[in-house]
């Protein structure tokens, strides 16, 4: 048996709206991703399930987290920001990256 829960297609949700905030087309990420614009279509619709590799290219595309993109988190900075923030504020140096627990503004 798989439980669902409340916000397991919030990833779906955070595609389509990455995409519309970086003014791509669902050609260009389909193009990115080495697959159809149909079937990157069907993963915005939750028609098909989207594979992990795929996850990990719209991480890198729009340089968040896997965890924002499927919901797991509200914060859309890298792992690097975080690490970089962390280890700026153990050094006691600043950088621009610097890490509050707060989105970044847009």
């Amino acid at each position: 048996n798989y439980t669902y829960f409340d916000d397991d297609k919030k990833y779906i949700q955070r595609i389509r709206e990455l995409r519309e905030d970086h003014d791509y087309s669902q050609k260009f990420v389909a193009d990115y991703l080495c697959t159809s614009q149909t079937m990157y279509a069907r993963y915005e619709r939750d028609a098909n399930a989207m594979p992990i590799r795929h996850l990990l290219y719209l991480s890198r595309l729009y340089n968040v987290s896997a965890d924002y993109i499927l919901g797991l988190s509200d914060l859309p900075v890298t792992y690097d920001d975080i690490i970089s923030a962390k280890t700026a504020a153990q050094e006691g140096t600043t950088t621009n990256t610097e890490y509050d627990g707060k989105p970044p503004a847009k």
